[in-house]
């Protein structure tokens, strides 16, 4: 079973409502070296969410966040894929395996692909379409 480790991506990238912790900066709650302060009372939010990396076990270790670049999310039943990037590393899911098999997800039926760094995205189509956060 695969586990965060020193990863962490998940608790920069993600915005947290019960802890005011907007996306995009890291958890004042996170330590690379002691993981998560409040692991045991952490929020729901924390809770609820799990990376498909952790997910799924046909993602390798070069998908793991901190390998890769991007935490990857799901929404819509499956149907919709969320890439978020770290805004230090905005362009790692166009290096090799990400960009080729993420654009495989997006041809699927029924798949849609979005693709963040911060507000601004692109849903991977022919032709990508640039998207913004509400």
């Amino acid at each position: 079973m695969k586990a965060c480790g020193d990863c962490g991506l998940c608790c920069k990238l993600m915005g947290v409502t019960a802890l005011e912790k907007p996306a995009g900066r890291w958890c004042r709650h996170f330590g690379k070296t002691t993981g998560c302060a409040i692991y045991d009372d952490r929020p729901a939010d924390c809770r609820v969410f799990n990376c498909l990396w952790l997910l799924t076990e046909a993602l390798g270790d070069d998908w793991k966040p901190t390998v890769s670049g991007f935490v990857l999310h799901s929404e819509q039943g499956g149907h919709r894929l969320i890439v978020e990037c770290d805004a230090a590393r905005p362009h790692d899911w166009r290096r090799a395996p990400y960009e080729a098999q993420l654009r495989r997800w997006a041809a699927a039926e029924a798949q849609e692909v979005l693709v963040f760094a911060g507000k601004r995205g692109l849903r991977l189509g022919t032709p990508d379409t640039p998207v913004r956060r509400a």
